[in-house]
């Protein structure tokens, strides 16, 4: 009696209230008898299932593919934001300005996105076999 006394949630009612606890905690322990006994809710485990579903191409999958000058793009702007490459940037600019003295500024921004990546690799290529 003091079990069924301890499901009283609602003074008002408290019948109901202790009869409410009982079936909710009979229903939880039939389901969680239920589901041990049963088995998982998944993939089938038949080999027909795995090669039909290997064998057709994938839904809703779109693979883009970029151009060449959208990847060397994407890659300077990478380097653009890392710390480690600023001096070898503002190190090229200053050699593309001393280059064209005229250019604007627009300009040599121009040239240092075109030029930058073949420098800077044979800048670290140098810096790495003088190491």
């Amino acid at each position: 009696m003091k079990i069924l006394k301890g499901y009283v949630k609602n003074h008002y009612c408290p019948e109901a209230s202790m009869i409410e606890r009982y079936i909710t905690e009979e229903s939880i322990e039939f389901c969680s008898e239920y589901m041990s006994k049963a088995n998982p809710i998944g993939l089938p485990c038949n080999s027909w299932y795995y090669r039909r579903s290997t064998s057709k191409c994938l839904r809703g999958v779109n693979i883009l593919s970029k151009s060449r000058s959208e990847v060397l793009q994407a890659h300077l702007y990478i380097l653009n934001n890392i710390d480690e490459v600023i001096p070898y940037i503002e190190d090229h600019k200053s050699i593309v300005k001393a280059n064209k003295p005229t250019q604007a500024e627009k300009g040599v921004l121009m040239e240092h996105n075109i030029t930058f990546m073949p420098w800077f690799k044979e800048e670290v290529l140098k810096d790495s076999t003088t190491s």
